[in-house]
């Protein structure tokens, strides 16, 4: 368990996950982002500045293509906060147990009547399951398909780009947007109480970003494992031996200009960067100037083992934590099946919580 309040536990290079650990040291180097764009000068700039440098910059990736026979844009007046959840195209039994607890809009509207709260999944495109995820969305109306990228991790930079284009391009009403993946169990009765803070500091600097923070996190060069293979970096790809500090994959916030500021560099970037996390909340905002500010203090978010009771027992708050097995150790766990009956369990313990909160709000 990692206690977000400045203090930092010493990070041990023989256990299990170890990189994302913070390192915080005045001797670390990592390396400019601007030799990816046509950038003649490393001064420091404002995100502003940089918002025009872009558009001045000739794209160098196209548009992604999405299947309009599901959610085409949104139609809501305005949207608070955006909950986007990348979701692999097989996933369905996952995203029906977010919709039915954590991600049940209807419910968190009689505790938040004054938020107005957006629920999708982003999926990728499976030409065996292209007419099951239509249905899926003619019933939910909360699925977004990506045509034109495969299912393999090694596209996630690519699947969460996507996702900023088509807020960007098609949910322009959004306040903010809550990015996280649908192995990810998120206490969104403490997102939703944090609105205010959002916007009161969002209104210092358009440009937000909030999440947990991973300080000069070590790049990693070999692993001797099947999860931590996915995290090598070659020197050809980032030669300096720590990342700026970035936030963790869990979970993270962000206002629209900020996504919007995103996408813009990622459609310009020669050669984006093979981890998403590291690349659109570490080096992109390095370079542009964006502060990664956490998103909550004194929280809990479990990232070396799977969710389980004692989590929402914690005496801290408990906000996000890994609800399967498969996001550590790249083995079958339970499957699918059981999601429906923890998510249950940790929903209900949440439910208790915060019962109280109805009734202020009634």
């Amino acid at each position: 368990m990692i206690y977000f309040n400045k203090i930092y536990q010493l990070c041990n290079p023989a256990k299990h996950l170890w990189w994302f650990c913070s390192w915080p040291d005045i001797q670390t180097t990592v390396c400019s982002w601007n030799d990816h764009f046509s950038i003649t000068t490393e001064r420091i700039r404002s995100p502003e500045s940089y918002e025009e440098i872009f558009s001045s910059l000739p794209k160098v990736r196209s548009s992604f293509e999405f299947n309009n026979l599901t959610l085409k844009k949104c139609t809501e007046p305005s949207i608070d906060i955006l909950i986007f959840v990348i979701s692999k195209c097989s996933h369905a039994s996952i995203r029906q147990s977010i919709r039915r607890t954590w991600g049940n809009t209807k419910l968190l509207k009689i505790y938040f009547p004054n938020v107005t709260l957006k629920l999708l999944f982003l999926v990728d495109i499976d030409s065996k399951s292209e007419r099951k995820i239509e249905l899926e969305y003619n019933f939910h109306k909360d699925v977004v398909q990506v045509k034109t990228l495969p299912e393999q991790y090694e596209y996630v930079t690519d699947r969460e780009a996507a996702l900023y284009e088509f807020i960007k391009e098609r949910c322009k009403q959004t306040k903010f947007l809550f990015k996280t993946d649908d192995d990810i169990f998120i206490n969104t009765f403490l997102l939703l109480l944090s609105k205010e803070k959002f916007e009161y500091l969002t209104n210092k600097t358009k440009y937000s970003l909030f999440g947990f923070p991973i300080e000069y996190g070590l790049v990693v060069r070999r692993a001797i494992d099947q999860i931590g293979q996915r995290y090598i970096i070659t020197d050809d790809e980032y030669s300096c031996p720590r990342y700026p500090t970035f936030l963790s994959g869990f979970g993270y916030l962000m206002s629209f200009q900020t996504l919007s500021l995103l996408i813009n560099a990622y459609q310009t970037d020669t050669k984006p960067f093979p981890l998403s996390d590291v690349y659109f909340t570490g080096l992109l905002p390095q370079m542009i100037n964006i502060e990664r500010q956490t998103i909550f203090q004194n929280v809990d978010y479990r990232y070396q083992t799977k969710c389980s009771e004692e989590f929402f027992k914690s005496q801290n708050n408990p906000f996000a934590c890994a609800a399967s097995n498969d996001h550590f150790n790249g083995k079958e766990s339970d499957g699918v099946r059981t999601f429906m009956n923890d998510y249950n369990l940790y929903w209900t313990k949440l439910r208790k919580k915060y019962n109280t909160l109805k009734f202020s709000t009634a």
